[in-house]
């Protein structure tokens, strides 16, 4: 995928969140299921520094209430960074969710998708990055694969790197969401090379579906196998959970080895 088309397709997303925010994030209250076996693999209390976390994609920040009601205070410190473009969903963030005695809470404004060729990633060690609900909206299978490196080589000794890839094109509930390329290209003024699109590039609507839709990539197997091997960590556990289903999100918990 060449970069203008790359381009493209995170401007498509950036337009969606940001007339779409505030709906967004009334949707978007509760804790996936699939959270809690994730963090199975962190051992809070092992030692007295604090569990440095980087939520890649935070959104609303739900992972972060997530995690300090799995983490009470009588347990290990957090020290959390989440990292949204969304100026919105981190107001939203901003105004639900506040720190107390033994937890940081940082929340840090940045495309991280956008680098010049890179990824503007904060600075590690973290003991977990994770990447819940993002990898979809990154536009080429090159550009997930380098993405996924450069959040692994902020894990620190022992550290995980969790990342889940959302099976929505094989879930009925979405089939009424997909729209054409070719309509959306008809009223665009910049319109997207087709030739250009990889397999699993589709563009949803959301909701009623009367704002714009986002870009979103369907990852099957064959590639999930792709984006574990380009991390270079080692490959702990693998699951599916999340959705009515049970099966709408595939996890990949991978850990840097000793």
């Amino acid at each position: 995928m060449n970069p203008t088309t790359r381009e493209r397709l995170e401007t498509i997303n950036r337009s969606f969140y940001s007339a779409t925010a505030d709906a967004f994030d009334a949707s978007r209250d509760h804790p996936w299921p699939g959270w809690q076996r994730a963090l199975a693999h962190i051992s809070p209390g092992a030692r007295n520094e604090a569990i440095r976390i980087l939520d890649a994609g935070c959104g609303n920040g739900r992972f972060a209430r997530f995690l300090m009601r799995t983490f009470p205070e009588a347990s290990a410190p957090l020290d959390y960074l989440g990292v949204d473009q969304s100026s919105a969903l981190l107001a939203a963030a901003r105004a639900r969710i506040s720190g107390d005695t033994k937890t940081r809470i940082r929340w840090m404004e940045s495309d991280i998708l956008k680098g010049g060729g890179g990824f503007d990633l904060p600075p590690g060690p973290f003991d977990l990055t994770v990447a819940f609900g993002l990898l979809h909206h990154v536009p080429g299978l090159e550009n997930r694969k380098a993405f996924l490196a450069a959040l692994a080589q902020g894990i620190g000794d022992k550290g995980c790197l969790v990342f889940t890839a959302w099976r929505f094109a094989t879930a009925d509930r979405f089939q009424g969401h997909i729209e054409t390329w070719e309509e959306y290209n008809a009223a665009s003024p910049e319109p997207v090379d087709l030739q250009e699109l990889e397999t699993g590039d589709f563009l949803l609507s959301f909701g009623a579906g009367a704002g714009p839709p986002r870009y979103c990539h369907h990852c099957d197997d064959s590639e999930f196998d792709q984006l574990v091997a380009a991390t270079g960590l080692e490959l702990i556990d693998d699951f599916e959970a999340d959705g009515r289903s049970g099966d709408l999100n595939r996890y990949a918990v991978l850990q840097q080895s000793a």
